[in-house]
């Protein structure tokens, strides 16, 4: 068997083999260094016999040395490491790496689809296996495991909600994978994003990789909620017939677990119908449709809108056809209640004033405002110069221009230098305000500043009152604001700037989008708890993120269509004829690490003889 070894043994390093020539001069060593003899005679007469014996056998006493024997191998061995030994054996090609794509989109949960791409998947396992789940990124599983742990964490590998990016983990395994290593993608290849994965085929087989596409099937029934979005205070959706037939639909609406809507949708075969929610309140609400379908995932839909985007407005006007007070109810999730100045009640809230108050009232107002209280004081003929201003009213000038000198939010994309302005205070800014538009008389015309713990904006621009609000002659109206399309979004922004913006789509998200946190915490999913640093939103569902809850929904046609778009039947392998055959071929395998830990092992026993014989 040694034999054979030796005649299969080749070496990469020929030149190596000229360090064997170190075993000369061990050789030369030992046989000049004079060595002690131990004998033992009965007597001197046999002195002479046994010092002719010695020179008889010197060389086999030479060569019964342990020492000499041991030292002899290291030599031997160490140059024959040096030659790099190898022998030719048979190995699986590409090393026996096999990398396993599963799709992981939403369409994958249908009809229990990713599991039998799973089954399918244990016929590919080699020797070294890289698993990848090709989500709308795609994310590498595991890494040259062998067959037990890849078998083992494909058990435990679930389809998400996303889209998948076929191509990208197919380039991503053909860079993973020396030549001649192997891709096996496991799809049911209804949809997909990103490049085609024939493409991606095709470049990874021009670099020496094979690549095989094997489809999985199952029902294609389905009918979901492809889509939805806020219109101001309601909340539309699209749900989708995508069989042939009419079907009818139930929906269900709830919000915080209460029942708000139960309605059905008779929607025809193939067609979409929408549906709306009017007056969605703050919480988190869920949308249900009942359809026994093959795809669950998109039968149901998530809203968030946080209570604290909830403002309450006191409006204190005598003018009962205000335009503002139009304005003000258009802003959604927005209660306002409307005050005379001879009746006011208790401040709460944002105070919108454009009516001149009485005395006592501006007192109170000035202490709510001093608590933490916000206030908007709006022109009008007959407000008189009070502390809580943060400007200084002159007289009533007539027209002015007016130039935003400071930008803000308040007056983004308003356009507001087109205001035609007939009549104003001659108005200046008091030490600590500041001003936001002013008239081309320098005049103030929009300011605010910070009174006590609250925050006070006054606007020059006056309410415009009288009979047309709409007539140029009417005297009445100071300036034509009202008259701007953008008229109830200037004060939509105003609210926002004085009592913060919550923004309803920060609360609101689908999935294959990434959340980045401060810092590495552990999120609860809606089915899980994950702990990162970068969240991808890829289930349906409530996600519990520090400081907020945020809902996430699939709104993606292409996954929700079950028989989708297909691939060409020339670039797949159907399930019912997969057989993987391991292809083998004759490939080096260098035994040097064999031969370093032989060395490693005579150079102990070396010092250990050494030891037992004293010498050490």
């Amino acid at each position: 068997m040694a034999l054979n070894l030796f005649n299969l043994l080749s070496f990469a390093n020929e030149i190596g083999l000229l360090a064997l020539l170190s075993i000369i001069p061990l050789i030369i060593i030992y046989l000049l260094r004079p060595r002690p003899l131990k004998i033992k005679i009965p007597s001197l007469m046999f002195l002479m016999d046994i010092e002719k014996k010695k020179r008889l056998n010197v060389f086999r006493k030479f060569l019964k040395d342990p020492l000499f024997l041991i030292q002899l191998l290291v030599l031997t061995i160490a140059a024959l490491t040096i030659a790099a030994p190898f022998i030719l054996a048979n190995e699986e090609a590409g090393g026996g790496h096999t990398v396993l794509v599963l799709d992981a989109s939403a369409s994958m949960q249908a009809d229990g689809r990713f599991e039998k791409a799973v089954a399918e998947a244990n016929k590919f396992l080699s020797s070294k296996n890289t698993v990848i789940l090709a989500e709308n990124v795609p994310v590498m599983v595991m890494k040259e495991a062998p067959s037990g742990s890849a078998a083992d964490a494909l058990t435990k590998l679930k389809a998400k909600a996303t889209t998948a990016d076929l191509s990208s983990a197919i380039l991503l395994g053909r860079r993973i994978l020396p030549e001649g290593g192997r891709i096996a993608v496991f799809s049911d290849f209804a949809s997909w994003s990103g490049e085609d994965p024939a493409v991606a085929k095709q470049q990874a087989q021009g670099g020496g990789i094979s690549v095989e596409f094997v489809s999985v099937t199952g029902r294609t029934d389905n009918i979901g909620i492809v889509n939805g979005w806020f219109e101001g205070r309601d909340y539309k959706i699209i749900v989708k017939n995508f069989n042939k037939d009419t079907q009818g639909v139930r929906i269900d609406v709830t919000t915080d677990g209460e029942n708000v809507i139960s309605s059905t949708l008779n929607i025809r075969g193939e067609s979409s119908e929408y549906f709306a929610i009017s007056d969605l309140r703050p919480g988190t609400t869920k949308i249900s449709i009942s359809s026994n379908d093959a795809l669950a995932v998109d039968n149901n839909a998530y809203v968030i809108i946080p209570k604290s985007i909830e403002r309450n407005i006191l409006y204190i006007t005598d003018n009962a056809r205000s335009p503002l007070l139009v304005a003000l109810k258009l802003i959604p999730f927005t209660s306002v209640n409307t005050a005379e100045t001879k009746n006011i009640p208790s401040f709460s809230g944002i105070v919108f004033v454009s009516s001149p108050l009485p005395r006592d009232a501006i007192t109170r107002l000035s202490d709510y405002v001093r608590g933490g209280g916000n206030a908007v004081i709006i022109a009008s003929p007959g407000i008189e110069n009070v502390e809580l201003l943060p400007v200084e009213l002159g007289a009533i000038s007539n027209r002015t221009s007016l130039n935003v000198v400071r930008a803000s939010r308040i007056t983004e994309g308003i356009s507001i230098e087109r205001t035609d302005v007939k009549n104003h205070f001659k108005a200046s800014e008091k030490k600590g305000a500041f001003t936001l538009v002013e008239g081309g008389d320098r005049s103030v015309m929009l300011a605010y500043w910070k009174y006590g713990r609250g925050t006070v904006i006054y606007s020059g621009l006056a309410d415009p009152q009288g009979g047309n609000i709409y007539d140029p002659l009417n005297e009445m109206v100071w300036n034509d604001l009202h008259t701007l399309p953008n008229y109830p979004l200037f004060w939509k922004q105003m609210l926002e700037f004085i009592s913060g913006s919550v923004d309803v789509t920060e609360y609101n998200a689908r999935t294959g989008q990434y959340i980045k946190l401060p810092a590495t915490q552990t999120i609860k999913t809606p089915a899980d708890t994950v702990t990162t640093d970068t969240l991808l939103l890829d289930e349906v569902g409530v996600y519990d993120l520090p400081g907020k809850d945020v809902a996430v929904n699939l709104y993606d046609e292409k996954e929700s269509n079950l028989a989708g778009v297909g691939i060409s039947q020339v670039q797949q392998t159907e399930t019912k004829e997969v057989q993987y055959n391991v292809q083998t071929i004759r490939a080096p395998k260098y035994l040097d690490i064999y031969f370093i830990m032989a060395v490693i092992f005579l150079v102990i026993l070396e010092l250990y003889y050494l030891h037992w014989r004293g010498e050490l």
